[in-house]
């Protein structure tokens, strides 16, 4: 309750949350907002700007961009959601037992610093060109590839903090194992900056999800994306901009309310910074 009073009471933080719940709910009834067939072509009505008919326009084959926007939200999220899922289950295990034990975390740490020296997306498209083809599975162990070590990094560092606490050192005292140690002792007190870490993965996700579509090896064509819709439209970006612009804009708002909230979670959950909000 304290942490949802001191995060309400910042407007920014209140806005992003908002625009957040309403882009959860598009998602999990998006059948129930769309007011066209999203694959749907008209090509009478192709490239129509915004109207009373079409609020965001239409595209080069008269699809409606709305209802493609609108259904590119739940595919974001559940691509969102799984990559995050990715680098939790990964990340956590990795980072708890490379922080735990010194020469494992030598060797692991030396793994991680390799992979997080490519750019994000050079590291995403290599993967994407070893598994072959686009599809939503491949883009979920891609990206998840490349934030996963991103999790292990936070993890391990706390992990080497926590371990050193007094209470591990009295339950190792006692007689503790070492697992009993690592799920009761320091992986429960690792949830802080693992919900943080996993705000932000969301975040930069959903962004590199939309690179990788933008490109042309993310999801395939058919699928609505907001990244697959600014490569579509790329061609008209003179002649109608719109086929860009709304998709880019859902894309934007939902990186900045991620970015938003996941640096409130870390402002009230981080010690040091506690008392400076």
């Amino acid at each position: 309750m304290r942490l949802a009073r001191t995060l309400l009471r910042r407007k920014a933080v209140l806005f992003a949350l908002l625009v957040l719940g309403a882009l959860l709910i598009v998602a999990a009834f998006s059948p129930l907002f769309v007011p066209y067939d999203p694959d749907a072509l008209n090509l009478t009505g192709r490239l129509q700007p915004p109207n009373l008919t079409h609020p965001f326009g239409t595209d080069h084959f008269g699809r409606d961009i709305l209802s493609r926007t609108l259904v590119g939200t739940r595919v974001t999220f559940i691509l969102g959601l799984s990559i995050s899922a990715f680098a939790l289950v990964f990340g956590v295990p990795i980072g708890v037992l490379s922080g735990y034990y010194d020469r494992l975390g030598m060797v692991v740490m030396r793994v991680i610093d390799a992979l997080m020296a490519f750019p994000a997306i050079i590291l995403a498209l290599a993967l994407m060109a070893i598994m072959g083809k686009p599809g939503m599975v491949n883009v979920i162990i891609a990206v998840g590839m490349v934030w996963a070590p991103r999790m292990v990094r936070v993890v391990y560092s706390s992990t080497l903090s926590v371990r050193e606490n007094t209470y591990v050192e009295a339950a190792r005292a006692l007689g503790a194992s070492s697992w009993r140690i690592l799920l009761r002792h320091i992986t429960i007190n690792l949830l802080s900056p693992v919900i943080v870490q996993a705000t932000f993965t969301f975040a930069f996700s959903i962004m590199e999800v939309a690179a990788l579509n933008f490109l042309g090896v993310g999801v395939p064509p058919y699928v609505p994306t907001w990244g697959g819709m600014m490569n579509e439209g790329r061609t008209y970006i003179n002649r109608a901009p719109w086929i860009i612009f709304f998709p880019g804009v859902f894309l934007a708002i939902s990186v900045l309310s991620f970015n938003l909230v996941g640096d409130a979670l870390r402002d009230r959950l981080d010690p040091k910074l506690r008392n400076v909000v």
